[in-house]
């Protein structure tokens, strides 16, 4: 009798982690809540930007966490800006180089990495032109390279068509604090200025090279 229960036991507890896996939203509801320091704290140190970097090799974790968004590989791109790219405005900078080069815009999304517990998918777009690809923005941080995992086809021609962001976490605590972040994130009004205004105010990469930095997103008043 013995036996049978803890088969039955060891079972159940198979049935439990196995739904866990295909569900990890039941993790953090099921997680021991963390208090408003471990939050604080929590959260500062998995968006580090120091930390949050793109990932040097592909592993399981990536690969299984870009499948969820796509059919297509993600592939590492050298970062590649012309003096007159713009911070934070890739489509907008992959549109002039095709005006000059001609080509095409692919969007998709920079796959960041704070290893081992977060992946962050951040929508981007960038060039291509007869199998070449190229990404002609530059990352505030300096990286010279990115990991791009193309959307779906009928996704790639326009960034309004793609998710801003996708985020996965290893673990219960770092899924609380993604679904933490991300209420936060939600409740925070955010103020989209035209294409014209975003190329005539955001810095180029020529301004970047001699020093000059900004924010990627600029508090703005609300209109009364």
């Amino acid at each position: 009798m013995s036996t049978g229960m803890s088969i039955n036991s060891k079972a159940k507890r198979d049935k439990k982690k196995k739904a866990r896996k295909c569900n990890p939203s039941s993790s953090v509801h099921n997680a021991r809540p963390l208090d408003p320091f471990q939050v604080t704290r929590g959260l500062q140190n998995l968006f580090d930007p120091s930390k949050l970097t793109a990932p040097i090799e592909l592993n399981d974790d990536i690969r299984s966490f870009c499948r969820s968004i796509s059919d297509f590989e993600p592939f590492f791109l050298g970062v590649e800006p012309e003096p007159w790219s713009r911070q934070s405005c890739c489509n907008l900078n992959v549109q002039e180089y095709i005006k000059l080069h001609g080509g095409r815009m692919i969007c998709g999304y920079k796959i960041w990495y704070h290893k081992p517990r977060y992946i962050e998918a951040e929508r981007h777009a960038v060039w291509e032109k007869d199998g070449e690809y190229r990404d002609v923005s530059f990352n505030a941080d300096g990286e010279h390279r990115i990991l791009f995992l193309p959307d779906s086809p009928e996704k790639q021609g326009a960034m309004e068509l793609n998710k801003h962001r996708f985020r996965w976490g290893k673990d219960a605590v770092t899924r609380q604090l993604i679904a933490i972040q991300e209420y936060s994130e939600k409740n925070t009004v955010i103020q989209h200025v035209s294409h014209e205004t975003a190329w005539n105010t955001m810095l180029t990469h020529e301004a970047w090279q001699e020093g000059q930095r900004m924010p990627s997103m600029i508090r703005v008043p609300l209109e009364e």
